[in-house]
């Protein structure tokens, strides 16, 4: 499958989760160190906000990338759920309740711009504004592959949090 057609489909799968997910708990948690479903979904949107003033900004290319590495690392480090990260500044979920339907809005429209930006930019090009705090300076397609395997990653805990809330 191509990175496009990837991420549309991670898209997706994730608006499909966030609509099946009980309204009546959308904004519960079973305790204090947990995030609610719709502080995952708030975290994800404010985890991907800059992406599209990150890929319209400088970038530089570099032929020595081992860019499938980098992706493997990414996707090893962010499917494994026995390693935790801590979220921290902007990316936090904001406080309160939320709308299901507001944030589904935010995330689509978010990931819709990204979407017309892969299609008409090189993806290989280094983004230099912007240092991820534990990947470093990413390529627009290793930027894109991150937002798609963090995504899973919340969807993971978004589907053991309903199992606990049942």
């Amino acid at each position: 499958m191509d990175l496009l057609k990837a991420y549309e489909a991670n898209t997706v799968s994730f608006i499909e989760l966030i609509k099946k997910f009980p309204d009546s708990y959308f904004n519960s948690k079973p305790n204090d160190s947990t995030w609610s479903a719709s502080e995952n979904v708030d975290h994800i949107i404010r985890s991907e906000f800059g992406t599209a003033r990150l890929f319209n900004s400088g970038s530089k290319k570099d032929p020595t990338r081992d860019t499938e590495e980098k992706i493997k690392n990414i996707e090893t480090q962010f499917l494994d759920r026995t390693q935790k990260f801590q979220a921290f500044g902007v990316v936090l979920p904001s406080d309160g309740e939320k709308s299901k339907n507001e944030l589904i809005m935010k995330f689509q429209k978010s990931r819709e711009q990204i979407t017309e930006l892969i299609q008409i930019q090189d993806l290989d090009e280094v983004c230099i504004r912007f240092e991820h705090p534990l990947f470093g300076h990413m390529t627009r397609r290793e930027w894109i592959h991150f937002n798609i395997v963090h995504t899973k990653r919340h969807m993971a805990q978004i589907e053991a949090l309903q199992n606990q809330l049942k």
